[in-house]
């Protein structure tokens, strides 16, 4: 269960507030997309909820935890995040990367176990790049390097997958694929899911709620149907 508490979201080293006083809660299982207009503070609202930002004020709880007042291998446990711009990294094979999301359970640098590498392949399975295990990542395209940091964040296991603007380097095809799986796992694994997208027509397909970000306003859908409006926005 993703819990947010009187959230306040911005920047402390501005004393900036993007939006403030958020109370929300999202059961088990369950996909929101997040919507709202370039700059309005999307990007800080899903790195403060994975703990990359501070809170100003409130908290932010994944199955009970503050996510801001746990340790690095607890906060790999409750939630992954995949951010709008790929990693600019040339040494590392595609499976190698994958195989990074695998880290909290690595204590002392020990070797992969059959666990880890069923998880790897499964990720990767599941984001079809399979082939593309043993291919340098800076060689890949942006899209499959998207699909690369999906399978990583599969590969993790944790509670809460967040994504920015994953469908940005997608075609179309790809992204109905990938809002499908995304379902998928939310509903068999009965994580929680939060992604943000400006393909509005398609995501609101794709998804349980939807939260939509204003400057300063914040606002809670219980389902897609009621968003049909903002598909003429």
């Amino acid at each position: 269960m993703l819990l947010l508490h009187n959230l306040h979201t911005g920047f402390k080293e501005t004393n900036t507030c993007l939006h403030q006083n958020i109370d929300l809660r999202i059961g088990a299982g369950k996909v929101t997309l997040l919507v709202g207009p370039n700059g309005v503070g999307k990007s800080v609202f899903l790195k403060t909820l994975c703990g990359l930002l501070p809170a100003l004020d409130g908290t932010v709880k994944i199955d009970g935890l503050n996510i801001h007042q746990v340790d690095a291998e607890k906060r790999a446990m409750l939630c992954s995040i995949m951010l709008s711009t790929p990693p600019a990294i040339d040494l590392m094979s595609v499976q190698e990367l994958v195989l990074s999301g695998r880290q909290r359970f690595l204590h002392q640098w020990r070797n992969p176990t059959a666990e880890d590498n069923l998880a790897v392949t499964d990720a990767m399975k599941k984001s079809n790049i399979e082939q593309y295990a043993q291919t340098n990542f800076g060689k890949l395209s942006d899209g499959i390097k998207q699909k690369t940091m999906l399978a990583r964040c599969l590969a993790q296991k944790s509670q809460l997958i967040l994504l920015d603007e994953p469908l940005a380097f997608l075609d179309y095809p790809s992204r109905n694929d990938f809002l499908e799986l995304m379902m998928q796992i939310a509903e068999t694994e009965q994580r929680n899911i939060v992604y943000s997208s400006h393909d509005l027509a398609l995501s609101l397909q794709h998804c349980h709620h939807v939260i939509a970000l204003e400057y300063q306003r914040f606002a809670f859908h219980e389902s897609a149907d009621s968003c049909t409006a903002l598909c003429r926005t």
